[in-house]
């Protein structure tokens, strides 16, 4: 099924869920946010929601997949997680504390942390890789930085969430010993002018 068929075959979902919760769907990545100040008010709305849910899925000829879908209960660190049993017909859906959503990954406090940790692993990787190809390619090295999928790219996307939190200093490190690596400078010099040679600045 294409995906402009795929979006017709699922267009009136939304409609008919968005009475106790609020949808957000892009593509086949569908998510369901739910608030609530009152807990039993709270857990009445995911039943009634489940249920009418399950309702469509049946009238579509469609199944839930519970391997690929979790349950993320956002707080503030002050206040206690409730422990959440969320399903229908015998099937319960993985509580989780964090939560993948189109490429950014947010906890259950939205502290980034996780998403940073996650993006130190892969720029680290880019830093290996730059370091190795530098006296191979060093021509075209900036164009290897650049590159779709590789250190500007995955450090950019998303930054605008994760960029203020404290947490992220250490992708601007990164960032800077990448810079050093490909002007081929020391650990100790000053990358205020390096960057001068790049389209951005810190």
């Amino acid at each position: 099924m294409g995906p402009l068929l795929f979006l017709l075959y699922i267009n009136d979902l939304p409609k008919i869920i968005n009475r106790t919760s609020e949808p957000i769907i892009f593509a086949d990545d569908n998510s369901i946010l739910f608030t609530h100040s009152n807990l039993i008010d709270f857990n009445k709305n995911i039943s009634i929601f489940f249920t009418t849910l399950n309702k469509w899925l049946g009238a579509n000829q469609l199944s839930l997949n519970f391997n690929k879908t979790s349950c993320v209960h956002f707080t503030t660190k002050r206040n206690m997680l409730v422990n959440l049993q969320i399903g229908f017909n015998n099937n319960f859906i993985t509580n989780s504390f964090y939560t993948k959503f189109l490429g950014v990954t947010m906890n259950n406090t939205l502290s980034w942390n996780n998403h940073i940790d996650l993006l130190v692993k892969k720029l680290s990787g880019a830093c290996y890789i730059i370091r190795n190809a530098k006296t191979y390619m060093s021509a075209v090295i900036k164009m290897v930085y650049y590159a779709f999928f590789f250190f500007h790219s995955v450090m950019s996307y998303g930054i605008i969430f994760c960029g203020n939190s404290w947490h992220s200093s250490i992708i601007f490190r990164l960032q800077k010993k990448v810079i050093r690596i490909m002007e081929g400078c020391g650990n100790r010099v000053s990358c205020r002018s390096l960057f001068k040679n790049f389209k951005f600045c810190l």
